[in-house]
């Protein structure tokens, strides 16, 4: 890479992405409906990314080390291209920056050369992160090296949708500043590598159907079967319609009713399937952090996927079948939610809380199915009188040991009944 190509870099165009972003925005602010009910769910704890928090006072206390990491950056890529002298940070030239300013909501209040600042220094913190983590290589005074609670944060604050940069930009970027890396080292790898306690299904950095517009976006691909990746040959995109059907019944009056609740082998939070009595239900990690990714994915698929909200899906089913403690309990000693929370009262009032404000278009045809497959399974009369049973006589052991003691009781009482009629009439007879 010449020298003088650092002062203004034109990068080289990825149309289908680019063509995303100028047709649709990729990155909105949370709207105002979701934000009002958990602003800290949406909101950085320690640093701030792109332009949308750039003004919390309270994140300021990282700029020093964002600068220290683009410092960083700068002497890899003078080092990596051997130039003789640091120069000045590279800016966006014209059509970039049109091409960013369009991907967010919202117009960005700066002049170009301030955005150009602001996006370069945390692109280049960003890339210096993601290096480090691929090197095992930290400076012993490295703050995010030295706090063990750090580094956690950071990574959940770059999953947050108002904490976000373009995609297109950090991979064009790192392909202009490292040539000599193209085929070996890419920005895709680096970003699988440092989310990869999030790829709950394995994904491959190098499976080119995973189509990335930033972290968020791609948070939410992990979480998808590749059938519903729009960009995959296998999609197959459940349809939606104008019924809105809801699951009727709660896991403890499906329990109740002979359906066994059963951990899905599917890694992905799409794959609920009722076959055979038996409802399977991918498995849901509740950690201190999980509402909040959850909250962003959910306000990500209201502002740009709305029509295939599938992880939305999910939690409506999960809502509907969690209505009280018992219901989480059940759903605990199943294996379908692993709740590290520490109490399973936390974990139902964040389930049940998850889709305030949520516009519901109503669930995918799938999910249709499956909610009138469950209320019919219940309704059949014999397994209402299970239920009824259930409840009212077996719900608990003292309960249980009441309804066999009445049971032994009256069945004594009927053979005594019986043999006091027989004694009487074998009477009679006699006389």
């Amino acid at each position: 890479m010449a020298q003088s190509g650092f002062t203004e870099v034109s990068y080289p165009t990825r149309h289908e992405v680019r063509n995303i972003s100028n047709s649709i925005t990729g990155i909105y602010r949370v709207p105002y409906h979701l934000l009002k009910l958990n602003e800290e769910a949406y909101t950085p704890q320690v640093i701030s990314i792109g332009p949308f928090h750039r003004n919390n006072r309270r994140l300021q206390t990282m700029q020093g080390l964002k600068e220290e990491y683009s410092k960083r950056f700068w002497q890899r890529v003078t080092a990596e291209n051997r130039l003789d002298v640091e120069t000045e940070i590279p800016i966006m030239n014209e059509e970039t920056m049109k091409q960013f300013r369009e991907f967010y909501g919202e117009t960005i209040g700066l002049s170009d050369d301030r955005l150009s600042k602001l996006v370069s220094v945390d692109s280049f913190f960003i890339l210096e992160l993601f290096l480090r983590y691929h090197l095992h290589i930290w400076p012993s005074e490295d703050p995010l090296f030295k706090e063990s609670f750090l580094l956690p944060t950071v990574t959940n604050d770059l999953l947050l949708l108002e904490n976000q940069l373009p995609f297109f930009f950090l991979e064009e970027f790192f392909q202009a500043a490292f040539p000599t890396y193209s085929g070996v080292l890419s920005v895709r790898q680096l970003t699988f590598e440092f989310f990869k306690a999030f790829n709950v299904q394995n994904i491959s950095h190098e499976n080119s159907e995973v189509k990335i517009l930033h972290f968020t976006d791609l948070l939410r691909t992990f979480l998808l079967p590749q059938s519903l990746w729009p960009s995959s040959p296998q999609a197959q995109l459940p349809q939606r319609g104008n019924k809105k059907v809801k699951l009727l019944y709660s896991a403890t009056q499906l329990q109740e009713a002979g359906i066994k609740f059963m951990v899905s082998s599917n890694k992905g939070l799409t794959g609920l399937k009722f076959e055979n009595g038996v409802l399977e239900i991918p498995c849901l990690e509740f950690y201190d952090t999980t509402e909040a990714l959850i909250r962003n994915i959910m306000a990500l698929e209201q502002t740009r996927y709305m029509r295939n909200g599938y992880v939305t899906d999910y939690f409506f089913m999960l809502d509907f079948l969690t209505n009280t403690t018992k219901d989480m309990d059940l759903l605990c000693d199943s294996g379908i939610v692993d709740n590290y929370l520490g109490d399973n009262n936390a974990a139902t009032s964040i389930v049940n809380n998850l889709h305030k404000n949520i516009l519901w278009v109503g669930l995918s045809t799938d999910y249709c199915k499956l909610c009138e497959s469950l209320n019919a399974f219940y309704k059949d009369p014999r397994h209402i009188w299970k239920a009824i049973l259930k409840r009212d006589y077996f719900s608990t052991p003292w309960r249980t040991a009441s309804t066999v003691a009445v049971a032994v009781l009256f069945v004594l009482t009927f053979i005594q009944t019986v043999c006091s009629i027989l004694q009487v009439l074998q009477a009679e007879k006699l006389q």
